[in-house]
């Protein structure tokens, strides 16, 4: 037989073929949401049938509302069940004899395809569209496709079936199969820009005849999938609230209101804890540029505030045992421990941390915001978020994904379940902008007690509910309870269709931020009446803040978008906070009426087509995993060596130092999702002298049945990719903010000479001129070399300049403007401005 394509090299084994040699993508941007249909294609090279097992990630909010088979011309419709039938009619057709494909959520993030009883030399294509919302980053628009799932840290206490697919997921160094991806964008405004951090993206638009339209394309040929694809798209009203009545084909309706609210409040005194993941997977630039916005998140902290960092793996360290009042000695601890971090605390234990915190009394008169910067690595997370929610009422969360896989449902989730924001950022970003925007978040009061009110509703048609009567006569035998038994009082059968649906519901809408996308939605019954209007009532420290948005006919649509959003968002918040089996029921109601996996409901589709071989050898079949292309940049390299000693006790090939933080013994020793098989056969630990020197790691006694692509260590030393830039206009503005006070003030220092190529004895004598002292002067040129040199940085300098400025005005100058304009005069003149 004639091979091509990817092999897996198993020890003792003939290489085999990869059977998926192609994905295609296809997206539909519109406004603030995307449609995305994935094509994977399979081939059976082998000469016996095959069952292609493949783990991929999606969009962590993404509703899965389509799915198509195709089999050797033949096209098959999949259908939404019940896992548990879905897998039954699955493995049913498989013993018939059919080919058979079954896609499952895993997790939020991950979903798990089979494509069985692929008879030899046949090919097959699986197509899944899914329906998404998009998020709103310093104006911006953003939209993003993962592509790899990376490693994730097993805790020795999950033993759930998700850990156990996320262990048995195979990595490999390259793909071998190529990727396309096109898509179409059509904005509600004129498009400014739209551009890729990630990948290079040929962009067509034209900004006179039609400025709200555009498409995209990857602009070279991509045979890797080793980080995320994320697009920006810079749009000239992107504030622009809107209101959209869907109609579907069988009749329905549903609503859709979006905005991106824009409102400004007066700072509320915080207690800031900036938890910082150590573990091995951020080991490289990951951990440095959390170093670097660390620093900047510290001289951008208010005067009146608390403050702490932590660090967490498999240990967790503190600064100090509880916060400290911000100042100057603080700020200069603080630094300086930033300075030394390092990615050296083991596997990602974020629960127990987590924990620590939150069990510390709070501040009289300061609310507590955590701030979570992870590459977000775990099997557990739904074990985290339940933590993070049952605390949320006196601990305010905001998390920040770091990397090109970090995981999306862990970061979304900790955000949604500690009422904080997610933001994400790839290794091709600053981290400066990102930490920036959340501590604007964070010391803003968001909005709260939201209510909407749409035309032509009232409340108890919103109701999920049907008030129940209760006894009011004051007796011992029954009193204030209902009169009759609430659930034998309207039979299942009988309950009235709510004529309005609202996801989320009033009491479930999440904190509003300012600059952040707000979306609701309504599934209206089928004689409903369709609302011309919708008023948002926020509560805030300045009393109630309202919208009412007009229904614009143009924005009246047909099809099924709006209505899977809808019900993803139902099944999104069901999920989330699972009581009881009404909620088991209901999501899966919800998945089957509007065609959406879930935790419970899983795609499958059966070929009709009866194959006599396959029904005579099925037995024979033989199970094939889609190895999965590690991310790029995971563990602080880019490119890997096969065959490469793996040391234990990681989180990731570079993760060293459990011994000395006191590593669990190896009987208990976590598991990492691509070592599972290397963790049953370790043979010693990692010895002291070793944890600073990944190359100097011992190696393991692998059992014979480890494939060879597991044996994987990162090489970063043939790519630079990964390296910083120096002297960019980010490093000159952490030069300069690294001398400023913790009270806003600025030092003179050789760093802010240098920026200005001059000396400090001429910046002195320029100040002298004018009689201004030097404290007051330097801190006028710093404001001056932000405005002038770093304009395109104001969201990074702005909470930087904001002290600066409240400094300058305490100092009660005869004439501050004038000491303004001749710092800007001398920037100006040292910069040939």
């Amino acid at each position: 037989m004639h091979v091509c394509g990817l092999l897996i090299e198993c020890p003792g084994r003939e290489p085999t073929p990869v059977p998926l040699t192609g994905v295609s993508v296809q997206a539909r941007i519109i406004d603030l949401v995307a449609e995305v249909t994935i094509e994977q294609r399979y081939v059976n090279r082998e000469t016996q049938p095959i069952e292609a097992v493949y783990l991929f990630p999606l969009d962590e909010g993404a509703g899965v509302c389509k799915f198509t088979a195709e089999v050797d011309g033949r096209s098959i419709e999949g259908v939404v069940k019940k896992t548990e039938e879905a897998q039954t009619d699955y493995e049913q057709a498989i013993q018939s004899g059919h080919s058979a494909f079954l896609v499952e959520e895993k997790l939020p993030d991950v979903f798990k395809a089979k494509v069985g009883n692929l008879a030899a030399g046949s090919g097959a294509k699986i197509r899944l569209t899914y329906v998404t919302e998009l998020k709103v980053e310093g104006g911006e628009i953003r939209f993003y496709l993962p592509t790899t799932i990376a490693p994730r840290y097993v805790p020795p206490t999950d033993h759930s079936s998700v850990a156990k697919d996320l262990a048995s997921i195979n990595y490999t160094q390259e793909s071998h199969y190529r990727v396309d991806f096109n898509a179409t964008v059509r904005m509600g405004s004129a498009i400014k820009e739209i551009r890729s951090p990630t990948h290079k993206i040929a962009v067509s638009h034209d900004s006179v005849n039609k400025p709200m339209d555009g498409t995209l394309k990857l602009d070279d040929v991509v045979t890797s999938m080793d980080r995320d694809l994320v697009v920006y798209i810079k749009v000239a009203e992107p504030n622009q609230p809107r209101l959209i009545h869907e109609k579907s084909s069988n009749g329905s309706t549903a609503v859709m209101l979006s905005l991106v609210p824009s409102f400004k409040l007066a700072e509320q005194k915080t207690e800031l804890i900036f938890l910082v993941d150590r573990s091995g997977s951020m080991a490289g630039s990951g951990i440095e540029q959390a170093k670097q916005a660390l620093k900047l998140f510290l001289h951008s902290l208010p005067t009146d505030c608390y403050v702490n960092i932590a660090g967490f793996g498999f240990s967790y360290e503190e600064l100090f045992p509880s916060s400290r009042k911000y100042d100057e000695v603080v700020l200069n601890h603080a630094k300086a421990y930033a300075e030394q971090l390092q990615a050296n605390l083991g596997g990602t234990e974020i629960f127990n941390p987590l924990e620590q915190i939150f069990q510390k009394p709070p501040i009289d008169g300061y609310l507590r915001q955590v701030f979570v910067l992870t590459d977000g690595e775990v099997s557990n997370a739904d074990q985290v978020l339940g933590l993070v929610r049952r605390h949320s009422g006196r601990t305010r969360l905001f998390a920040l994904g770091l990397g090109s896989s970090a995981s999306h449902h862990l970061v979304e989730g900790m955000a949604r379940a500690g009422n904080g924001t997610a933001l994400f950022a790839s290794l091709e970003e600053r981290l400066e902008k990102k930490v920036m925007q959340q501590l604007q978040d964070a010391l803003q009061p968001a909005l709260t007690d939201i209510k909407i009110n749409w035309e032509g509703y009232d409340e108890t048609e919103q109701s999920t509910t049907p008030a129940q009567p209760v006894q009011t006569e004051k007796t011992l035998m029954g009193y204030g309870k209902p009169l009759v038994d609430p659930e034998a009082s309207v039979p299942p059968t009988e309950k009235p269709e709510m004529k309005l649906r609202q996801a989320p519901c009033d009491k479930m809408i999440p904190p509003v931020f300012d600059g952040k996308h707000f979306i609701v939605y309504a599934l209206l019954a089928d004689d409903a009446h369709q609302p011309k209007w919708a008023e948002v009532i926020a509560a805030s420290p300045v009393g109630p803040l309202s919208l009412k948005v007009h229904l614009n006919e143009q924005n009246s649509e047909e099809g099924q978008l709006v209505h899977c959003l809808a019900a993803r968002k139902l099944i999104q918040l069901l999920q989330d906070r699972e009581e009881n089996d009404n909620a088991k029921k209901e999501i899966i109601q919800l998945g089957c009426r509007y065609g959406l996996t879930s935790r419970y409901t899983s795609y499958v589709a059966v070929d009709p087509k009866e194959q006599k071989d396959l029904k005579e050898s099925w037995m024979m079949m033989k199970s094939r995993d889609i190895p999965v292309q590690v991310a790029h940049g995971w563990g602080g390299g880019s490119r890997m060596r096969r065959g490469a000693p793996v040391p234990m006790c990681m989180d990731d090939p570079v993760e060293n130092s459990c011994t000395s933080f006191g590593a669990p013994p190896p009987m208990a020793m976590p598991m990492m999702s691509n070592r599972a098989p290397m963790m049953k056969s370790m043979q010693r630990s990692v010895q002291p002298q070793s944890l600073n020197d990944p190359m100097s790691l011992p190696s393991l006694s692998l059992s014979r049945d480890v494939p060879a692509f597991e044996s994987l260590i990162f090489d970063a030393s043939t790519d630079d990719r990964n390296q910083p830039k120096e002297n960019t206009d980010d490093d000159k503005l952490m030069k300069l903010v690294s001398s400023q006070n913790f009270d806003g003030s600025f030092k003179l220092e050789t760093s802010i000479a240098q920026l200005l190529d001059t000396t400090t004895d001429d910046i002195t004598q320029a100040g002298q001129k004018s009689s201004y002292p030097d404290q007051v002067w330097v801190t006028a040129i710093a404001l001056a070399y932000m405005t002038l040199a770093l304009a395109q940085l104001q969201t990074s300098w702005m909470l930087v300049a904001k002290k600066a400025e409240k400094w300058l005005q305490s100092q009660h100058l005869a004439d501050q403007d004038a000491c303004k304009m001749a710092a800007q005069e001398y920037v100006k003149a040292k910069l040939h401005l």
